[in-house]
């Protein structure tokens, strides 16, 4: 009676590790411990196509995370995606400039950073900031992939908006414009043939 008892415990415990681990995985995929308020300065950027994107979407620079995507919504001039970013202040520290928007370097050369609300501030990026729709792995969630730029003499401001942007790749497009080339090039092929 006590064997049965005790293979009847172990199984439950395998049982309560499994329930644990497969809430622990859909609450990875669905992203739920990024639920919290998104806060930060922002900056915009206008996308062609956003794909999957969704609010709360991580928002990375050379793969780390420094923000996330505060809002999505269609611009209505031109029927583009745009795309508000919230940027945190710790991982993206505010650049003090001077009157004329010359970027402030303290003595050892590192940018002298300010807080957000004071005069004076502008973003770390560049006006020749870059932004791209990428996603994570073959089949992963999609994320923003900031480049700072540094070849635009002058910094983005709080609020700016980024203005080269890369829009996701959508597979079915890529798929579809694979089959429509294959199709093109059979016709081309019938053609020739006729006319031999």
């Amino acid at each position: 009676m006590t064997h049965n008892r005790f293979i009847e415990f172990l199984v439950g415990i395998f049982a309560a590790i499994g329930i644990a681990a497969f809430v622990m995985l859909a609450m990875k995929v669905s992203n739920v411990n990024s639920f919290k308020d998104v806060e930060g300065y922002e900056v915009s950027a206008l996308f062609d196509a956003i794909g999957g994107l969704k609010e709360k979407a991580p928002v990375t620079v050379a793969g780390v995370r420094v923000g996330r995507v505060k809002s999505i919504m269609l611009d209505n001039l031109d029927y583009q995606a745009k795309v508000t970013l919230a940027l945190e202040p710790k991982l993206m520290p505010l650049q003090k400039v001077d009157t004329s928007g010359e970027p402030q370097y303290r003595n050892d050369g590192f940018p002298l950073a300010c807080t957000f609300g004071e005069d004076n501030c502008l973003t770390p990026l560049y006006e020749d900031a870059s932004a791209s729709i990428l996603t994570a792995g073959l089949l992963g969630e999609q994320y923003i992939g900031l480049n700072v730029g540094g070849g635009a003499p002058s910094l983005l401001p709080i609020g700016g908006e980024i203005k080269i942007t890369q829009s996701a790749i959508v597979l079915e497009q890529i798929i579809g414009q694979f089959l429509f080339s294959k199709a093109s090039e059979e016709e081309g092929d019938k053609n020739a043939d006729k006319l031999k």
